[in-house]
């Protein structure tokens, strides 16, 4: 039987410094995060909103854990300070077959160009308190009609060590390999190493959506 559940996304980094696998040593670089990444100045709304399948990727989790990732944008509104979408993340956990299903919010500062901040629903680590910007770092790279390529950093409290993590989409589960090629020179630009960056499989996703509980049937006694 296929499990299903609605749980927070990784993608919210101040979890990680108390995640198991920073904690076990896991994703940590020595230094501090750099400050010459170059991200996009401004992320058009028709480019960015809509369905984006996770091709690569760089983050805490374990490769193998996940397949079939998608996420899906929906523009909210746009306010003087802020311009806001809805976040759907789906995916299925490679082990138990556990479909997974993230809802939230993601926002753009009007102040910090192609740089967002996401909050899912519940929120997932209550108490944080406000994002520091000075070390979350969410980056739109690289935004097309094709691809999307998100970067983000944390410092550790010490100073001496931060983890750097990378999302790569595309609006297709199969990507051409013309788009592959692009999304890798994209990442080499910034002087990212592409070979820390495992494959996302998008194999029997069955739809990228939870099973609805099936209705009760219905007995008419004679």
């Amino acid at each position: 039987m296929v499990k299903h559940q609605i749980a927070s996304s990784p993608l919210l980094v101040l979890i990680f410094l108390t995640s198991s696998y920073l904690v076990a040593g896991q994703g940590r670089k020595p230094g501090s995060c750099r400050t010459d990444i170059q991200y996009v100045q401004n992320v058009e709304r028709e480019a960015f909103e809509g369905i984006w399948y996770m091709h690569r990727g760089m983050t805490l989790d374990d490769a193998r854990a996940f397949r079939c990732r998608r996420m899906n944008f929906t523009y909210f509104y746009t306010r003087p300070h802020e311009t806001a979408y809805r976040a759907e993340e789906f995916k299925i956990r490679t082990e138990g077959q556990t479909r997974i299903a993230s809802i939230g919010s993601l926002k753009f500062p009007s102040n910090c160009a192609g740089q967002f901040r996401i909050t899912y629903w519940p929120r997932a680590n209550p108490g944080t308190g406000a994002i520091d910007w000075n070390n979350l770092r969410y980056k739109v790279l690289t935004l097309d009609s094709q691809k999307l390529i998100i970067y983000a950093c944390q410092n550790f409290p010490s100073g001496s060590e931060h983890v750097e993590l990378v999302w790569v989409y595309t609006r297709q589960p199969d990507v051409l390999f013309p788009i592959e090629i692009a999304c890798m020179a994209a990442l080499r630009t910034q002087g990212i190493n592409v070979r820390e960056l495992y494959r996302i499989y998008h194999v029997e996703c069955e739809g990228y959506e939870i099973p609805r509980a099936a209705a009760p049937l219905l007995v008419i006694h004679i």
